[in-house]
């Protein structure tokens, strides 16, 4: 059975470029219907089959409205593909769904109608909500593909899955900009992410992967503590920035901050530390001493230099 699909023809529905019509659904049908880049993973879960019981109960009723997208001639699902499973889970033949159809004329755009739906009708995850943006965002596109390690989901699941999430990252990155360091929420981190953030940012978590890698014993380092405070220190010492002309902090390439950030996965210590530890004001100071011993240490043995890290205020608060 194919889908007649009918385009908006009154002032309104041209308007939104939607139109609204009660569906007879097949499983022929439903399943030409593609899942669109952006969409969440699909989960099974007992929600999911509660619905499959409700909608077997009620003769193939779907609950509430499904949005499906248009674009160059191929039908995506926006909204409702839990609701979609849960009623091919039934089996039946037939079923029946209120369907608000909307003609895009980009994948950006269907994206960020994606992000709407979402954020309005239930509490979505920050990185949920920036892999429906990352079509229309050439930041995340940037860090998406220079760095295949860095995702939105199944963070640390398996040896190929993501080891940092997408939300994370830029929540740190932009967080180590001021004087205190400070994760940001990820809209607002988002927000700032200019071309020169990117690259900057792309620059050294590429330095943190040749560090740290895959390994899952190092996998603490890929936390928001430690992530945070490295990318505080790169600013400060490979980047120069908040820099007094004055200033006796030391300067490094980043090969040696590279060498330092590999100390840091040497250190058994500091990785039992680093258990339970998160960015708020408690476990700054103490991490970050840790990490500045580590480094100095590095150094001198590197170049037999002793060398002064920055010291903040805030290291002895």
């Amino acid at each position: 059975m194919s889908m007649k699909i009918v385009k908006p023809s009154t002032a309104s529905e041209k308007q939104t470029r939607t139109t609204v019509d009660t569906l007879e659904l097949t499983q022929k049908l439903v399943q030409s219907w593609k899942s669109p880049p952006f969409q969440r993973d699909l989960k099974i879960n007992a929600k999911v089959t509660n619905v499959a019981a409700e909608i077997l109960h009620n003769g193939g009723v779907l609950p509430g409205i499904l949005t499906i997208g248009v674009l160059d001639g191929e039908t995506y699902v926006v909204d409702g593909q839990h609701r979609l499973s849960a009623w091919m889970m039934t089996g039946l033949a037939v079923g029946y769904a209120d369907v608000r159809t909307h003609w895009f004329e980009n994948m950006g755009q269907m994206a960020n109608e994606f992000v709407v739906l979402n954020s309005s009708l239930v509490k979505m995850r920050p990185d949920d909500i920036l892999r429906g943006l990352e079509s229309s965002t050439v930041s995340l596109q940037r860090i998406r593909r220079k760095c295949g390690f860095i995702g939105y989901d199944m963070v640390r699941r398996s040896e190929k899955s993501p080891v940092l999430s997408m939300s994370t990252f830029i929540r740190v990155w932009m967080g180590s900009r001021t004087d205190t360091p400070q994760a940001e929420s990820s809209m607002t981190a988002l927000a700032g992410l200019d071309e020169t953030q990117t690259t900057q940012a792309i620059e050294f978590v590429l330095l943190c992967f040749e560090s740290w890698s895959r390994d899952r014993e190092f996998a603490r380092l890929w936390g928001a503590a430690n992530m945070l405070l490295c990318a505080w220190l790169y600013r400060r010492t490979v980047l120069d920035e908040n820099k007094s002309k004055n200033s006796r902090s030391v300067s490094l390439t980043k090969d040696e901050f590279r060498k330092c950030l590999m100390a840091l996965s040497a250190d058994s210590r500091y990785l039992d530390y680093l258990v339970g530890r998160n960015t708020g004001e408690r476990d700054r100071a103490p991490s970050y001493t840790r990490i500045k011993a580590i480094f100095t240490s590095r150094i001198l043995q590197e170049t037999g230099r002793k060398v002064q890290f920055p010291r903040p205020a805030w290291e002895h608060s």
